[in-house]
Order: structure tokens, then sequence, then C-alpha cells
């Protein structure tokens, strides 16, 4: 018996704006959910205890407005050793997306910048989780 080829799995569109409203993009790609991610670099990009993020894979990200005004932080002391590359406006400061070396087509945009409410699946670096924080419930278990 032959093994039935994988369907390709259908892509999603997302669309994100920064507070000023200067940019404004969309990510098209495989919706992999939303994660909370407690990694001390996104402690401190986000000014909070964790990172609401959004990924996408095999993503392609389309700017509408504000390509220009959009810049980038190379994010290389991390936990994992991959450097991050740290989008935001240059007019608001606000976190737009992230683009992580080691993951060719992989896109995280910010939830807060989505808009969107969708609730994570899971947690990751959850040793710097702080204590404070509640359990994420229905979430996969690392």
């Amino acid at each position: 018996m032959s093994k039935q080829p994988k369907s390709p799995q259908p892509k999603v569109t997302r669309s994100s704006t920064c507070l000023c409203n200067a940019v404004q993009l969309t990510v098209t790609g495989v919706d992999k959910g939303a994660v909370l991610c407690h990694c001390a670099n996104c402690q401190k990009a986000s000014g909070s205890a964790f990172a609401h993020n959004y990924r996408l894979t095999k993503a392609e990200l389309t700017f509408e407005k504000g390509e220009d005004v959009v810049r980038r932080y190379a994010d290389a002391d991390t936990k994992t050793g991959n450097t991050v590359a740290r989008h935001f406006c240059g007019t608001c400061g606000c976190p737009l997306y992230l683009i992580n070396s080691a993951f060719e087509g992989l896109v995280i945009l910010h939830t807060g910048s989505m808009q969107d409410r969708t609730q994570p699946s899971m947690e990751l670096f959850k040793e710097n989780k702080h204590a404070w924080v509640g359990e994420v419930t229905g979430k996969a278990r690392l």
C-alpha cells in the first residue's frame, strides 16, 4: 500500500500595523498559531513579561505602506545562538515582526500590532517565565 502524498497546508493572510499607522503590512503563509515567548530578549523587546507572537511559515511579507520607515535590530545575543532580526517602526517604535535566521520562510508577527486575540497554543523558554504569570490552558507541552 503506497502512502498518499500530503496535501499542501492552506495559507492564510494576516495584517499588521504600527501604533502611528505609518507601517501597514500583510504576511501570507502557513498558519502555525500563536505562542508566548518568555525569553529574556523578548521580555526586553516587548517591555513586558512575555511576547505574544503569531507564527507563519513559507511566508511572504508585503508592505502596503511604510517599508521605508521600518528599522531592523539584529539580535545576535540569543539563548539559541540564532540571530533574530527584530523589525519595528522607526517613527513610533512599535515592534512589528521577527525573522529567525535558523528558519527560512518563518515570519513572526507581534499579536498586538495585528490586533489578534488568538490564544497561544504553547509557551517558549518557560524557565524565564515570571512566577505570577498563569498557565496557558490547552497549550502544547514542550
